[in-house]
């Protein structure tokens, strides 16, 4: 019986080592928050602005989420006229309406695949500005 249990032990062992130490957690994708925004481009900030938030997307299973921000993260807008969006430290991206929007432009986030890679992990929200 003692016998029995350090191998169940063991092969216990072996299988967390082996499952979660060649398991590959690059980021395959990005979620961002909210996925639908509105602001008022006559109002003070921040009533005229609104926050998107990027999260990184993993394989299922990875105990340790990719770095969002380490690779340069970016932020774009369809409709730079009417809405400008930051890319600073301080408030990334924050999106500032700066006039009336003809429906929801499109807000987009940008990283890296990986670090040094030149492929590019996208996704976008929606953002209307009144």
């Amino acid at each position: 019986m003692l016998i029995h249990r350090r191998l169940s032990l063991l092969l216990a062992a072996a299988l967390l080592t082996t499952g979660c130490g060649h398991q590959d957690c690059r980021l395959i994708g990005l979620s961002v928050s909210p996925p639908g925004a509105t602001a008022d481009h006559t109002a003070a900030a921040p009533g005229n602005q609104a926050q998107f938030f990027a999260s990184a997307v993993v394989p299922d299973g990875c105990a340790t989420t990719a770095c969002v921000n380490c690779s340069g993260q970016t932020w774009t807008v369809s409709d730079p006229l009417n809405v400008s969006i930051s890319n600073n430290a301080n408030d990334n991206g924050t999106a500032t309406c700066l006039g009336t929007t003809n429906g929801a432009v499109t807000v987009t986030a940008t990283v890296p695949a990986a670090a040094g890679s030149k492929q590019t992990v996208t996704k976008t929200a929606m953002l209307t500005c009144r």
